[in-house]
């Protein structure tokens, strides 16, 4: 996740019209708690009104539907994150000339993703869209149910990690948005979590065209490795991509040996947004036709 208070900053003008003055005022007391720490007392305190069961409601606006998400306090800077990133701004650029009938919303966190494609989806289409969410952080997955009934949206639980392989690995659980199998940084507790290929999440999906998600922290190259070389139909790809100066020439590789179109943005030192295409989906999507080649750290290869 990219730091929060760049985020606040980049995105105050929107907290202030996602919705209701009362929403925005609660969004941004919250963000001010962990972007400004030495007025933290003084926004808990404006806060306190609004706590209700430890948590804060916030309603936005996402394209035609309002939403309501729900502001966890021991979670507060993850779920603010989060909140910025999909219910204020739209970080992977979502395309709404791509209509799929099947998002795949892998690295699920607390749902909000699965959320905007579906605001972005449903009230344009008559044919039925599935939404597969894979998310293996037992608190996220409650919350994730929360916001899908809150909101009036359905959607297939997976409690399990994307990779490239069927196997059982340890995940190291820290906050809701930085659980994950690097045992490097401190962490809360191991859980021992099942493993499973985009293709399990798909299973016998009639889909022919399947928006796909990637915030999986790192398991990025490894799912994709797996999934991209027999993938024929018209599919999209949005997602984090980590270790930027490893991965940055290995996916660029992957997209071009098997003519998919690729855009990194955003990039850092360390993550850079990316999307992608199979050449089926490429017809379809704006953005693919002014990318002449997959891009590496915003240089054009």
């Amino acid at each position: 996740m990219r730091g929060l208070l760049f985020m606040a900053f980049r995105n105050l003008r929107r907290v202030l019209k996602m919705g209701s003055p009362l929403s925005s005022l609660k969004l941004a007391l919250a963000v001010g708690t962990i972007s400004r720490p030495q007025y933290r007392g003084l926004f808990l305190q404006l806060l306190r009104p609004f706590v209700h069961d430890g948590a804060i409601t916030v309603r936005y606006r996402c394209y035609e539907r309002t939403y309501t998400t729900v502001l966890r306090m021991p979670d507060l800077e993850a779920d603010c994150a989060s909140t910025l990133e999909l219910g204020v701004s739209d970080i992977y650029r979502l395309d709404r000339n791509f209509k799929p009938d099947l998002v795949v919303d892998g690295g699920g966190n607390i749902g909000l993703f699965t959320l905007l494609a579906a605001a972005s989806v449903l009230p344009e289409t008559k044919a039925p869209v599935k939404f597969v969410i894979c998310e293996p952080l037992p608190r996220n997955i409650d919350q994730i149910r929360r916001h899908l009934m809150m909101n009036g949206v359905e959607a297939e639980l997976m409690p399990f990690c994307l990779g490239g392989t069927r196997r059982s690995i340890p995940f190291y659980c820290r906050s809701a948005n930085q659980s994950s199998f690097d045992a490097h940084e401190a962490y809360e507790s191991v859980m021992e979590i099942p493993v499973v290929l985009l293709a399990d999440a798909i299973r016998n999906n009639p889909a022919e065209r399947i928006l796909i998600k990637l915030d999986i922290e790192g398991m990025e190259i490894e799912v994709l490795s797996a999934f991209v070389p027999g993938e024929q139909r018209a599919v999209c790809v949005l997602g984090e991509l980590h270790h930027v100066p490893v991965n940055a020439p290995l996916i660029q590789q992957l997209f071009h040996d098997h003519g998919w179109t690729l855009e990194l943005f955003d990039t850092g030192e360390e993550t850079s947004s990316f999307r992608a295409c199979s050449p089926a989906a490429a017809p379809l999507l704006e953005w693919a036709s002014q990318v002449k080649a997959p891009n590496l750290l915003g240089k054009e290869a």
